[in-house]
């Protein structure tokens, strides 16, 4: 049996599907690079909790509608809309933390299914996950540096489970974007396979982890999750304090600005 439901009438929510065992969560933007409106970040949490509450669903698949990227991030174009203060910023970064967080709760592993781009917010989305299959064609980055941004701090922490601190550092401090290779080189992405084969071997991972037995499964994501979490809220205070300063700077204004016009940002560091 399939059925598909999507969090509200916006054609750029979130999808899932389900068929047998198998949820896929399907990024619906893709006239641009499936980078998500708030309102598709908003509807995550809703929508995974479909998946939470589906006893017959063994395992989830989030990937891009279209076939040509994965996520590229926020959409940054409704940003002077709706990060126009830090404080609606730290709203926004609550909304994204909450998108991560809710994957992170699926009981059952979830596989990022990534080709193209995977930036910044669609990187964390990647992150959130539990394996990573990337075709050839995969980019990847955190381009937070070139807006005048921080990325969220509870991000970082599903970062540095993947990479180390100097990879995490390389990719923060430079912006730089990363072929599949160089993904998988440092940890990134748990595979890489040839373009056009990385249904197939999706597929084939879905039925591995559906023969296998649930409950190890669930002990196993619920036991390493908790073991490598952060000790605590209160840790996350100053970086979050210095995260929301950036929002509250001109450099952050200049990169968003510059973005739109597609020019390169002037940064002064105030």
């Amino acid at each position: 049996m399939t059925s598909s439901i999507s969090r509200s009438a916006s054609p750029d929510n979130p999808l899932l599907t389900v068929k047998g065992a198998v949820a896929e969560v399907l990024l619906n933007a893709p006239d641009r690079k499936n980078a998500l409106p708030l309102a598709a970040w908003q509807a995550f949490p809703d929508l995974l909790e479909r998946v939470k509450q589906d006893a017959s669903v063994r395992v989830c698949v989030l990937r891009g509608a279209g076939g040509k990227s994965f996520c590229a991030g926020a959409d940054i174009s409704e940003f002077e809309a709706v990060r126009s203060t830090p404080e609606a910023a730290a709203r926004y970064d609550d909304i994204n933390v909450a998108a991560f967080k809710a994957l992170k709760a699926v009981p059952v592993p979830v596989i990022a299914a990534i080709e193209g781009p995977c930036l910044g917010g669609g990187l964390g989305l990647a992150l959130a996950c539990d394996l990573r299959v990337a075709a050839s064609s995969a980019l990847f980055a955190i381009p937070a540096a070139r807006l005048g941004l921080a990325y969220p701090p509870e991000a970082l922490g599903d970062l540095l489970e993947a990479v180390s601190p100097a990879d995490a550092k390389k990719l923060l401090f430079t912006a730089d974007r990363l072929t599949a290779q160089e993904a998988r080189h440092i940890g990134l992405v748990n595979e890489v396979v040839p373009e056009g084969d990385l249904d197939s071997r999706v597929q084939a991972l879905c039925a591995t982890l559906c023969d296998n037995a649930p409950l190890s499964l669930k002990a196993a994501k619920t036991a390493i999750n908790r073991l490598v979490a952060p000790s605590g809220p209160d840790d996350m205070d100053s970086l979050l304090q210095d995260a929301r300063a950036c929002i509250d700077s001109a450099d952050y204004r200049e990169g968003c600005r510059a973005f739109l016009e597609k020019r390169r940002p002037r940064f002064e560091g105030k």
